[in-house]
């Protein structure tokens, strides 16, 4: 297959976060198209607006940053720009990209379809989410060419294997933004929790921010990581939040409010919880039941470096790109 020459212009956070975001999605997208032989150029439309606003407000930079991108375009000449989010790139970059016959694909991290996609999910070639099932149907209104794109890891950056440890610092970790959706799941975890169960939360508040290996340490000493997707997204096929590789790339073991069709890579290794009652319930049966929690945390560690691994992500969204259907049908998740 033809080497490629690619613009990866997505969210990066490589001044925002100083290094921080080694474990998002976009740097592991990046990584995985190099590590198939392609040339991969990153650009964070976001930082880049941000620097070239005198008071470092994305939208005052937004101007600056397209015109700059354009540039960047006609300098590289790549055969393939992907997008990541890219809600301050004007629709009238994306025509002109689009006049000069580069190919062009969006992949979007959640199951939202973002304010503006209406009038630009034209212009891709390829559209990729987080989320299949009936947000697929939604996002195929506005093109047709619509693909679940899963959530990835890379072994450098998961590089962890909590499961051979046999001291953890934490019994139960509980990483994710603040929200009134997990507001009221903290709440009660707090109120029901005994106090001999070591509980931490990281991410909720500015003060428990945690990022970088700080972060993916955390989850590695943790005995149980909660997955608690929002709820715009459960009811969506395939749909979680990416922390849930995070940790069980880490070789951490998790528990996690119900994924649709989850099984399908995951099998009966992964336990839901649908209730708060019924999380802590499976939390108190895995804490007391440490042979088992390891052995399904090796199984899933193993499971999502085979299947959801960069690389093979990484190839998976060439193959759409150039329409490789042999080995599209390779991927489990591909339909």
């Amino acid at each position: 297959m033809k080497k490629m020459r690619i613009i990866h212009c997505a969210p990066f956070n490589l001044f925002t976060k100083s290094g921080g975001a080694l474990f998002l999605n976009p740097i592991k997208i990046s990584h995985g198209l190099v590590k198939n032989g392609h040339f991969v150029h990153n650009f964070d439309y976001r930082d880049t607006a941000r620097y070239m606003s005198l008071f470092r407000t994305k939208k005052n930079g937004a101007k600056k940053m397209n015109q700059f991108f354009i540039e960047l375009v006609d300098n590289i000449k790549p055969d393939m720009i992907i997008f990541g989010h890219a809600e301050l790139i004007y629709e009238e970059t994306l025509a002109l990209i689009k006049s000069k016959g580069i190919k062009m694909l969006h992949w979007y991290n959640d199951a939202i379809v973002q304010d503006g996609f209406d009038k630009v999910g034209h212009y891709f070639d390829i559209v990729l989410t987080t989320a299949a099932g009936g947000f697929i149907d939604e996002v195929q209104k506005y093109n047709k060419n619509a693909f679940f794109l899963p959530n990835l890891v890379d072994e450098n950056v998961e590089k962890h294997k909590a499961f051979t440890q046999n001291s953890y610092k934490t019994d139960i970790l509980f990483a994710g933004r603040p929200d009134s959706d997990r507001a009221e799941f903290v709440d009660y975890l707090e109120n029901n929790l005994s106090s001999d169960i070591r509980y931490k939360m990281i991410g909720h508040t500015r003060k428990d921010v945690i990022l970088g290996e700080s972060y993916l340490q955390a989850l590695a000493d943790a005995k149980i990581c909660i997955n608690h997707t929002r709820s715009y997204g459960i009811n969506y096929k395939w749909y979680t939040s990416d922390r849930l590789f995070h940790s069980l790339g880490c070789g951490s073991f998790a528990i996690s409010r119900r994924i649709v069709g989850g099984e399908d890579f995951f099998e009966d290794k992964l336990p839901y919880y649908d209730t708060y009652e019924q999380f802590l319930e499976k939390a108190l049966f895995y804490l007391d039941n440490e042979a088992m929690r390891k052995e399904n945390a090796q199984w899933l560690h193993n499971r999502v470096h085979t299947l959801f691994n960069n690389k093979r992500v990484a190839q998976y969204i060439i193959s759409l790109a150039v329409g490789n259907d042999k080995d599209l049908k390779t991927y489990e998740w591909y339909e």
